[in-house]
């Protein structure tokens, strides 16, 4: 039997997580959360994500030290992660463009963010075998989710 994608949310906001997780749930995923970076990191070191949905202001670790720890920790990886923020194009720009596969501006629409987290989630595993990726981060709006697709 195949596994379910194991997708990741690392969110600190407690409204935000859980309307996330609950909503990727009724996917034919395995959904796993964390409150902070530091959490989310615990959790990459005991499993493989297919996707990981990052906010980037957060305690204990922020977004962008996540992404740095996450490169070192696993440099090869396959994982598609997409950062969530509320911040200006000035803060997005410090994200590496290596290491994300595109930026979600929040407010987002919670049903395009679970359609394009199914599309990469269903086809995109982190064992995969590795092909070009698209490095270029796009930066989304709320009504465009949905435009944000790795290659």
């Amino acid at each position: 039997m195949v596994q379910p994608p194991k997708i990741l949310v690392v969110e600190d906001d407690d409204a935000i997580r859980a309307l996330l997780v609950a909503a990727l749930r009724r996917e034919p995923f395995d959904v796993h959360a964390a409150v902070n970076g530091a959490d989310g990191l615990e959790l990459v070191r005991a499993s493989e994500y297919a996707v990981i949905l990052l906010d980037l202001m957060m305690p204990a670790l922020n977004g962008v030290e996540f992404l740095q720890a996450f490169h070192e920790l696993v440099p090869e990886s396959r994982t598609v992660i997409f950062v969530m923020t509320a911040f200006d194009d000035a803060m997005v720009r410090h994200v590496a463009p290596n290491l994300v596969h595109g930026i979600i501006r929040k407010p987002f629409d919670v049903p395009q963010l679970v359609a394009m987290v199914r599309e990469v989630g269903l086809t995109r595993m982190p064992n995969a075998p590795a092909s070009e990726c698209d490095t270029n981060v796009e930066v989304l709006e709320a009504g465009d989710v949905n435009e944000a697709r790795p290659n």
